[in-house]
């Protein structure tokens, strides 16, 4: 395999964007943000840290929207 050099790289100043996925897209370090963003970058799970700027799962959003489009077709008088 031969001698491949080690290399290191100093994150500390980089921004760092969420890998968690979730739904909150408001999120300033939501990863929907990163195609924004030139350079470097620090991509983590910053769910449960204090980083995190709320996770809201996208499973418990679409049951919600879900719901709530069931009872304005209910108040419509539409049946399903």
């Amino acid at each position: 395999m031969g001698n491949r050099p080690i290399i290191f790289v100093n994150t500390d100043n980089y921004p760092m964007f969420c890998d968690n996925r979730c739904a909150n897209t408001g999120c300033s370090r939501h990863i929907s943000k990163l195609y924004q963003h030139s350079g470097g970058a620090k991509i983590s799970k910053l769910r449960d840290t204090e980083d995190c700027e709320g996770y809201i799962s996208k499973r418990k959003k679409t049951m919600q929207e879900i719901k709530q489009i069931e009872k304005e077709m209910e108040a419509a008088g539409i049946e399903k």
